[in-house]
């Protein structure tokens, strides 16, 4: 709408500009349009987030539902055929033996111990003489040490660190994260065992003797070489019984004799020749025909107990599985194998025909190898490849990637990769 003024003022007096013509004020055909409150904009922009939100849900959701499916199909893929991406000459005598170590091996032998990237490139090479050496590796440390003798080397993935001479004949060692070693000492009339820091100085000790506390048949260390379990068999009246006993080397364990924060005996005449600490926190006894699961975070309780239906054949460990082989009761395969995690729970069970020298995790798989078959096996139990090699097989060591191993055989160390 629009006012027109035509001549004077309609009010008295003269016009204001002076101007005899006309004067036309406009204003919009339109009202103006409210403006959107405060309480509104706040709405749209919550209204916004959400939409943006939802959004981004539905793609990380979508994105986990691809992730998991590419998952199920890699863990269920087969492989019958392999090649060899990388292969170097075997230059060492029949006593050799090996072992994998930071994503390469070590070759130790009699004579010494070297060490050797993925490449088969050599990074260290230590001399010495040994009877029967021995090694455990846990991360970057491994110890080497002379079964029956009184030596042991550490090593780390640049080389030597230290080295110890017990004096006294060693039966078995271990080694922790740090680079901690423990190890069973025997003499006339008791048994050791002491713990060893990387400079080769003896940090703690533990005697036992045969009458009070039995023979020390196996023990592990935890991977923070705060926690030690060992199982020790003796005889009580006409029976031969085991003991496991948990020892705390931290401040826990200062105020209890010899370290001693618990011992199991309720195993009755069954032997239980393997212990192993999973994680600082969870450890396994395995007897004859008998899983048990101790947690231990001060002080040890048993968690679990298994009882095993047929007589364990071969017992295999991880940080995360426990792999138990029996011979198959039903008629059908050979073996049955059966494998838990860290609270006794059983992931699979499966029988199988392949007869094997060694069996041990990689990761989430279970592999196995003769001197002619190497087999791969999943956590499911699904047999994923069964290869025959031309050459002897005398190891397989895992990589710490699925189809990809080193293998070592009658003339050659090679890379190969499942296909």
């Amino acid at each position: 709408m629009a006012d027109i003024i035509s001549g004077k003022s309609r009010f008295n007096g003269t016009d204001k500009t002076g101007s005899s013509g006309k004067v036309i004020q406009l204003r919009s055909s339109e009202e103006p349009k409210d403006s959107l409150n405060e309480e509104e904009i706040k709405e749209k922009i919550r209204k916004h987030r959400r939409n943006v939100i939802i959004a981004c849900t539905i793609t990380a959701v979508a994105a986990v539902i691809l992730i998991l499916i590419a998952l199920f199909l890699l863990d269920g893929r087969t492989y019958s055929e392999y090649s060899v991406n990388g292969s170097v000459n075997r230059d060492d005598t029949d006593s050799a033996a090996y072992q994998s170590f930071e994503g390469g091996y070590i070759r130790y032998s009699n004579d010494g111990a070297a060490y050797y990237n993925s490449k088969g490139t050599a990074v260290w090479n230590q001399t010495f003489s040994m009877q029967k050496p021995q090694i455990k590796v846990c991360g970057k440390w491994a110890a080497v040490g002379d079964l029956n003798g009184s030596t042991i080397y550490m090593f780390d993935n640049q080389g030597m660190i230290g080295s110890v001479d017990t004096s006294l004949s060693i039966s078995q060692i271990e080694v922790a994260e740090q680079g901690i070693v423990a190890a069973v000492l025997e003499d006339t009339t008791a048994n050791y065992i002491n713990l060893y820091n990387t400079d080769g100085n003896k940090i703690y000790t533990v005697k036992t003797t045969l009458e009070g506390d039995g023979y020390p048949l196996d023990i592990s260390i935890s991977k923070d070489a705060a926690k030690l379990i060992a199982s020790y068999l003796y005889v009580s009246g006409e029976s031969i019984k085991t003991n496991v006993v948990f020892y705390n080397f931290s401040e826990v364990g200062q105020n209890e004799t010899e370290r001693i924060v618990g011992g199991f005996n309720h195993y009755d005449s069954t032997i239980v020749g393997d212990v192993q600490f999973l994680n600082d926190t969870t450890a396994v006894a395995v007897g004859e025909n008998v899983l048990s699961i101790y947690n231990i975070k001060e002080y040890p309780s048993l968690a679990k107990e298994i009882t095993i239906d047929s007589e364990i054949e071969r017992v295999f460990f991880s940080s995360h599985y426990v792999g138990i082989v029996v011979k198959n009761s039903d008629s059908g395969d050979i073996y049955k194998l059966t494998v838990y995690d860290t609270s006794a729970k059983e992931l699979c069970s499966t029988t199988f025909n392949t007869q094997y020298d060694d069996i041990s995790f990689d990761g989430k798989s279970v592999i196995m190898s003769s001197a002619s078959t190497f087999s791969l096996i999943n956590l499911k139990g699904k047999l994923l490849a069964n290869q025959n090699f031309e050459l002897p097989i005398e190891t397989v060591l895992p990589t710490g990637t699925r189809g990809k191993y080193i293998m070592v055989n009658s003339k050659y160390i090679q890379n190969i990769r499942l296909e």
